[in-house]
């Protein structure tokens, strides 16, 4: 049995330390020499692992950003999260080739892109943050990334064994992370697990529901200046 990892507590948004490589570095494992994604040569494999440490923090942030609920703290959060990428966007220039290492896919590129793809889909929808046009080695390296098959299989669209087993309604890739991510950027993870625990189904996600009552009572003491319910 594979144990799941998990986050720290409630009040931390960071992840545990190496945490994020502990998969890859199985799946690396259970497909043997053959197809593996660490590089033959001890520096490629240096600077592998040194990119891996270096980009640790990035979930991090991302969560940082997505989960605070404050406007003076989400702009020095996005500021330090567009200097860090400006560092990534730099350790790409370091070698040619499309990928962190150069030439060679490693587990460097499978760490870094699954936080990149929710940093270039969930971000703008919740805290209008893009990644931008000037940091081109990485929009490059995020595109080469994202065409490879194995990659294409991974962010596919939802299966149906899918839509089956779990609470969301999106099967488009882009609108599955935006509503997986909703509760979050909200910071009512708890709200979405004891609705959907005792409420939810397959394919129905009731916490949208919730959300979307909530959005339309605000509106309505907004139009009727209601300063007692009024959400600022």
């Amino acid at each position: 049995n594979i144990l799941r990892e998990k986050r720290l507590g409630s009040n931390n948004n960071n992840y545990e330390v190496g945490g994020s490589l502990l998969l890859p570095e199985y799946i690396d494992a259970a497909i043997g020499t053959k197809n593996s994604l660490r590089p033959n040569d001890s520096v490629t494999l240096y600077n592998m692992n040194l990119f891996i440490q270096r980009h640790s923090q990035l979930s991090g942030l991302f969560f940082q950003l997505l989960t605070s609920q404050y406007s003076n703290e989400r702009l020095k959060l996005s500021k330090e999260l567009l200097n860090f990428l400006k560092t990534v966007d730099d350790d790409l220039q370091t070698f040619t080739g499309p990928y962190l290492c150069g030439e060679q896919f490693t587990l460097a590129d499978i760490c870094l892109y699954p936080i990149m793809e929710r940093i270039a889909v969930v971000l703008p929808s919740y805290r209008d943050f893009w990644i931008p046009p000037s940091l081109s080695h990485l929009l490059c390296w995020y595109a080469a990334v994202s065409v490879r098959p194995s990659v294409r299989v991974a962010t596919a669209d939802r299966s149906d064994e899918s839509m089956k087993t779990y609470c969301f309604e999106r099967r488009n890739r882009r609108e599955y992370l935006i509503e997986v991510y909703e509760c979050h950027s909200r910071n009512e993870d708890r709200v979405f697990r004891d609705l959907n625990d005792t409420r939810g189904s397959a394919g129905y996600n009731i916490y949208r529901e919730y959300v979307d009552e909530e959005l339309r009572d605000r509106r309505i003491c907004e139009a009727k200046s209601c300063q007692k319910c009024v959400i600022s």
